[in-house]
């Protein structure tokens, strides 16, 4: 490589590329159809996701975001409710 030659390239652009949208999972999916509801509780399943899965990933994101609803397992059936 000689002095004059560069490892990388610096070009205009006219505008910057669109973002790329995040993904919406099932599980937020889940949360914001949940969140308009009348207080209450309510039986969840995805298609194709177990309880063992579920359970962690909506527990995680009603955590994080400080939502009022609460998770319940009772005989092998995932329930969440609606406290306010």
């Amino acid at each position: 490589m000689s002095k004059k030659e560069k490892p990388f390239t610096i070009e205009p652009v006219k505008e910057l590329p669109a973002p790329i949208k995040a993904k919406i999972t099932a599980y937020d999916q889940v949360i914001s159809d949940i969140l308009p509801r009348p207080k209450g509780i309510y039986q969840i399943s995805i298609q194709g996701k177990s309880i063992k899965s579920i359970h962690p990933a909506l527990s995680s994101r009603i955590q994080n975001q400080k939502l009022p609803l609460k998770l319940h397992i009772r005989a092998n059936q995932i329930y969440l409710e609606k406290l306010e």
